[in-house]
């Protein structure tokens, strides 16, 4: 499976390098959002994570999702933040993202929520 992983935290970043190893997945990660677009217009992916707080002060995880949806893409995404409030979860949704994961999260767990997407 071939995973766009839209993410600012190097710690992040490699646990989700890690879980890919373990399956064989192919990961793409990007810091910013306009990399990730860069990759999407470039190549085609299976799963898009996305942060949802990038700290590039442009665009944040949700408002990518938004964006990507706007323009007809149907890929999944999963968004992912550290804030555990309802509002980031109602938003996630109603951008469009198939699922959404508080921070932190056990490696099992992401592993089943990813498993959910492979074909």
């Amino acid at each position: 499976m071939r995973i766009l992983y839209l993410e600012d935290d190097p710690a992040n970043l490699a646990l989700f390098d890690r879980i890919a190893q373990l399956y064989g997945d192919e990961i793409i990660t990007v810091a910013h959002p306009e990399d990730a677009i860069a990759e999407l217009q470039s190549d085609a992916f299976d799963l898009i994570v996305a942060d949802v707080y990038l700290g590039t002060g442009v665009m944040d995880g949700i408002e990518f999702a938004e964006y990507l949806r706007g323009a007809g893409l149907q890929t999944p995404i999963i968004s992912i933040t550290a804030y555990d409030f309802e509002e980031y979860e109602r938003r996630s949704e109603e951008a469009g993202a198939e699922y959404h994961i508080v921070k932190p999260i056990a490696v099992n767990d992401l592993i089943a929520v990813i498993n959910q997407f492979r074909a």
